[in-house]
């Protein structure tokens, strides 16, 4: 009985052994760059420009006001590894946002975004997601309303976007270092300030918008990576 219990003892411990040393290979393997076709996946920088269209969405208007029209971004972006399949750096974009009637709203954003490009596709091809958080300086400048006096000529305004952006893109490797992409994207205000965002006290034939809670853009580019 006491030699069943130990050789049972035994193999448990085993077992548990196995276990450990499989569980320890698999994460190890996924800190390891992946290849295929000999080519590995490990990017340890990247930089790109890309440029494309944005619609942006306001809630909170006032009835009446217009909804502002698709419009052209640019942005531009670059990463460094932390672990083989995510990479994290700034971005910085600029976006005109047309209103009818009205000149067109500039807004400019900076912030931080992370990449996750998993091995799912194959050479040459890439695919990822990405996330991260900016700030947005937003101003549209001063203009006289359709069938009002120069005397009425509306201030400017001004304002701020604490603002999430998020998406997925896909990429084709072309010769040497170069990467051609495209991302699908979208971003979420969070906190809003400034006088952009505040209904005036008389709308004076400028019905108030609203804030820019979400926006979705189609973008594309190149890249540089190594």
């Amino acid at each position: 009985m006491k030699r069943r219990a130990a050789a049972g003892g035994v193999c448990a411990r085993g077992v548990c052994a196995r276990v450990v040393c499989g569980a320890s290979a698999a994460f190890a393997t996924l800190l390891e760059p992946s290849s295929a076709n000999g080519q590995t996946w490990q990017v340890h920088w990247d930089a790109g420009i890309g440029v494309g269209v944005m619609q942006r969405a306001t809630t909170g208007g006032e009835r009446g006001a217009p909804s502002p029209l698709p419009g052209p971004v640019a942005e531009a972006h670059a990463h460094v590894a932390l672990l083989p399949m995510l990479r994290a750096g700034p971005y910085v974009s600029h976006d005109i946002s047309p209103v009818d009637a009205r000149p067109a709203r500039q807004m400019t954003e900076a912030g931080l975004r992370f990449k996750v490009t998993p091995p799912l596709v194959r050479r040459p091809w890439r695919v990822w997601a990405f996330a991260g958080l900016g700030y947005a300086r937003t101003y549209a400048p001063s203009y006289v309303p359709i069938g009002a006096l120069p005397v009425e000529r509306m201030r400017e305004t001004e304002g701020g976007i604490l603002d999430m952006p998020f998406g997925v893109g896909a990429g084709v490797k072309l010769r040497g270092p170069w990467l051609l992409f495209g991302e699908l994207g979208a971003r979420v205000g969070w906190v809003f300030a400034g006088s952009m965002y505040r209904s005036p006290p008389c709308s004076c034939d400028a019905a108030y918008l609203g804030e820019d809670s979400f926006a979705a853009a189609l973008t594309v580019g190149v890249s540089l990576e190594e």
